[in-house]
């Protein structure tokens, strides 16, 4: 019986990968940092579903973050 990640596929994991980069690319030059970012291989492994995780950050770093996406959601 082949694993659930099998259901996810090398171009799967390389556009995960590739989102990550950008995520983190926008991030650092909003000069917001995530220290927890990355990629739930785990859950994938599991799941065969790939998530970017989030992770924890503290409040004044989220702050900065919902200011970043306030700015960008202005017309």
């Amino acid at each position: 019986m082949n694993s659930m990640i099998d259901k996810t596929t090398t171009d799967d994991r390389r556009a995960a990968a590739d989102i990550l980069d950008d995520l983190q690319a926008v991030l650092h030059a909003a000069q917001v940092k995530l220290p927890s970012l990355g990629i739930d291989w785990r859950s994938a492994k599991a799941t065969g579903v790939i998530l970017i995780d989030l992770g924890a950050a503290r409040p004044d770093v989220i702050e900065r973050l919902v200011v970043v996406l306030r700015r960008g959601m202005r017309p």
